[in-house]
């Protein structure tokens, strides 16, 4: 089925492909079926690297090995005592000793020889000569996005992708209105208008530094340490691309390479009709509802309300009826803290204060994760502390404005700078 690693993720890339074409037709079902195929390469591709693992382990390994007798107790901890073991590691999943072995290789540990096998395992197909780090456990990277979803609901709510290399990707403007014909009149041709937008992949990189003291704790405390530290460090990475990042820099500009952030998409001068601006201590319900209006129809089924915390208590829950009667009702559902206009209001640490955003970011913005996230770590002597470096390669970009509408304080763009 697979030659190599470069053949199995293009048969991924080409479903991936297919499930996004699927998607932009408006075949949601059609697209979320391919999802099954996606996951049974997946897991063909890794029963395939576990075996290409374990007899390059018996070749370097050179230990002569009774096949007929694989219980054997002189094999315990290494490759074959693995082989022989299948009940205890699901064929799905990483080796169960990874987690551990992953740990004491980020402490500086030793490791038994059943760790060292799980390890070499799931890096040696990792690696290349470009790329050291060390893979995240399965376990831990999950513990990481449910913390970053908590945090930042935006960048869990966006359409995302997992393919290597460019993406393109069609960005609507404008449409003609649908027409019906009868048998004798000629069909008119379509007026829809596209632009183009590639996700190159900016580079992620967050640095969590240790001092050697603390690395002293032991492992089920490092684990949910670093697991924390990682979380806030690079789910702020991620909010902050999906709604200010800056995108590609100009010739005059000194950032480097960012996703493209909703925010500052909306704050162009050609999308000035999605914002609306409000100058009080919070905005009027006819300005949230003029908000909501300038979102297309299409995309209102699944939109929600992003805000910070501030944004939220002192103003989103102040708005009221003629009577005092707040809008805003207080209901910790489906991952916000209330619902305004039939809408989950979720809050968002990405957002600056006095910002407001409405809209479907699952319809209305792309991101693609080309890479990984890898972890790797460098000792400092001089300083007794170690750096743990999380890297991966992240873009993405708005596919069209119309899915969003933002309120602002006039008086916030001032404050900020």
């Amino acid at each position: 089925m697979f030659k190599n690693r470069e053949d199995y993720l293009n048969q991924r890339e080409a479903l991936v492909n297919k499930a996004q074409k699927l998607h932009d037709e408006g075949k949601y079902e059609d697209s979320m079926a391919i999802g099954s195929e996606i996951e049974k390469l997946d897991n063909d591709f890794e029963n395939f690297a576990k075996s290409q693992a374990n007899l390059k382990a018996l070749e370097d390994n050179k230990v002569p090995v009774n096949l007929g007798n694989l219980s054997n107790n002189s094999l315990e901890g290494t490759v074959i005592d693995n082989l022989n073991n299948k009940e205890k590691e699901p064929e799905d999943k990483e080796p169960k000793d990874y987690v551990n072995a992953w740990a004491k290789d980020m402490l500086g540990l030793q490791m038994t020889n059943r760790e060292k096998s799980a390890f070499n395992l799931v890096n040696n197909f990792t690696h290349t000569t470009a790329n050291t780090g060390i893979v995240i456990p399965e376990t831990v990277m999950s513990g990481i996005w449910k913390e970053i979803e908590e945090q930042y609901p935006l960048w869990n709510d966006v359409f995302k992708t997992y393919i290597k290399g460019k993406v393109t990707l069609l960005k609507s403007d404008t449409s003609s209105n649908a027409k019906w014909y009868d048998e004798e009149t000629k069909l008119e041709d379509g007026k829809e208008t596209f632009t183009e937008a590639t996700l190159n992949g900016c580079e992620l990189a967050r640095c969590v530094t240790v001092s050697w003291k603390l690395k002293e704790m032991a492992i089920d405390e490092f684990i949910p340490f670093i697991q924390g530290q990682l979380s806030e460090k690079i789910g702020a990475a991620l909010g902050y691309g999906v709604s200010h990042g800056r995108g590609t820099p100009g010739d005059s500009d000194d950032w480097k390479e960012e996703p493209t952030g909703i925010i500052t998409v909306l704050n162009k001068a050609e999308n000035a009709s999605q914002v609306v601006k409000y100058s009080g201590a919070e905005p009027t319900y006819k300005q949230m509802t003029g908000a909501m209006a300038k979102i297309k129809g299409a995309y209102k089924n699944g939109a929600a309300i992003y805000a910070n915390g501030t944004t939220i208590w002192n103003e989103l829950a102040n708005i009221v009826d003629s009577v005092g009667k707040p809008y805003f009702v207080a209901n910790p559902i489906a991952g916000g803290v209330g619902t305004i206009l039939g809408k989950i209001v979720k809050e968002d640490d990405s957002m600056l204060d006095g910002e407001i955003l409405i809209g479907n970011p699952n319809r209305g913005y792309h991101a693609n994760i080309n890479k990984q996230v890898l972890l790797d770590s460098e000792d400092h002597k001089k300083e007794r502390e170690t750096d743990y470096l999380a890297y991966g390669i992240v873009d993405g970009n708005v596919r069209t404005p119309k899915a969003f509408a933002l309120l602002k304080k006039i008086q916030s763009k001032d404050k900020q700078q």
